[in-house]
């Protein structure tokens, strides 16, 4: 009869079970991962309250951290020893598709095509006990570094991999709109390029955390001109980087007037609803400006992530606001859509 674990499963609109599921084996070049505890993403937030359609029952969870609980054939032990600390890069990667062999595996053609993690699993599977995965989605933290930090490591990822087409010189103007989880990261990663950083966010208690972080300026957009702002700043040139971390496509439109010519735009968030936005073609012509977007942690920026925050040059954990073990898992995905927390972890 095969093994079985416990995993969380969203199976329905506001509703999460615990269930017993087959456990994954690990097969050839692969490693049999421990869950320690994995952070609840929006994109589980968004299936979880029906905003995002999917298959159900799913078993949901990429931002995923445990420890080395069996070996696959062609592994070496000594490499990947038993019980040692490892972040996951959950998310596929083909490594023959054209984007992942032009060096753009957040890209991959197979993204969408989530792991199984066994015969009745669908879905990522981070809120499972055990994963399964190829050592090339393994990094070991090698060094004492708390969980919360670690459970942050793909969410570090992506902000680098958004600040990295960013383009960021060292005396910067960078533009942070929206005072989240992923815009706080996002300025403490700007500052460690030397940007001067300014958050645009209407809540005070995120800009307060902001200025804590070191946030050069933060500005609420809903009680200042912000255009006038920007513009007094930089002598009427406007910033040299806009990064928008908000689903608002309105907030985009209005970013872009914000650019200075030969500036970047990068569209972070996924936008909810996916409406079109005004843009001069003209205006782009002559500013020579970039828009771009960012989506997934690329395999450098998650390498980058890890060695960060295992010699402690970025501690992201204190954005962990509420833990919950598993078998409490309704009441963690009810906190983690409550604004009031950053990011709500689920504990094995």
């Amino acid at each position: 009869m095969p093994e079985k674990m416990n995993a969380v499963l969203i199976t329905d609109q506001y509703k999460t079970e615990v269930a017993s599921i087959e456990k994954p084996h690990p097969g050839k070049n692969e490693v049999l991962v421990k869950v320690k505890a994995t952070a609840l993403c929006t994109w589980e937030q968004r299936v979880f309250v029906g905003e995002k359609k999917v298959p159900l029952p799913l078993v949901g969870g990429h931002e995923t951290i445990g420890q080395i609980a069996g070996l696959g054939e062609g592994l070496d032990p000594d490499e990947y020893p038993i019980g040692q600390d490892v972040a996951l890069r959950v998310i596929k990667q083909c490594n023959s598709c054209y984007y992942c062999r032009k060096g753009m595996p957040n890209l991959c053609d197979e993204l969408s095509s989530f792991r199984l993690n066994g015969p009745d699993v669908y879905g990522m599977g981070g809120l499972g006990e055990y994963i399964s995965i190829d050592r090339s989605s393994v990094w070991k933290y090698t060094r004492p570094v708390s969980l919360q930090d670690q459970v942050l490591t793909e969410p570090l990822a992506c902000v680098l991999n958004s600040i990295s087409n960013a383009s960021i010189e060292p005396g910067d103007d960078v533009l942070i709109i929206g005072g989240g989880v992923m815009g706080l990261l996002h300025v403490m990663v700007a500052k460690l390029r030397g940007a001067y950083t300014i958050l645009s966010e209407p809540n005070p208690e995120r800009r307060k955390w902001a200025q804590d972080l070191g946030c050069h300026l933060t500005l609420d957009p809903t009680a200042v001109d912000l255009q006038a702002e920007i513009a007094h700043l930089t002598e009427g040139r406007g910033v040299n980087t806009v990064i928008n971390t908000t689903a608002i496509p309105a907030v985009a439109e209005q970013a872009l007037g914000l650019l200075a010519k030969g500036g970047v735009f990068v569209m972070y968030s996924s936008q909810h609803p996916d409406a079109p936005i005004k843009m001069s073609p003209n205006w782009v012509h002559n500013t020579e400006v970039v828009i771009t977007g960012a989506v997934n942690p690329s395999t450098s920026s998650f390498d980058q992530a890890v060695r960060m925050i295992n010699k402690g040059i970025i501690r992201p954990g204190r954005f962990v606001t509420a833990e919950f073990n598993y078998k409490d898992c309704q009441q963690a995905f009810e906190a983690a859509i409550d604004p009031k927390n950053y990011r709500v972890m689920i504990t094995f």
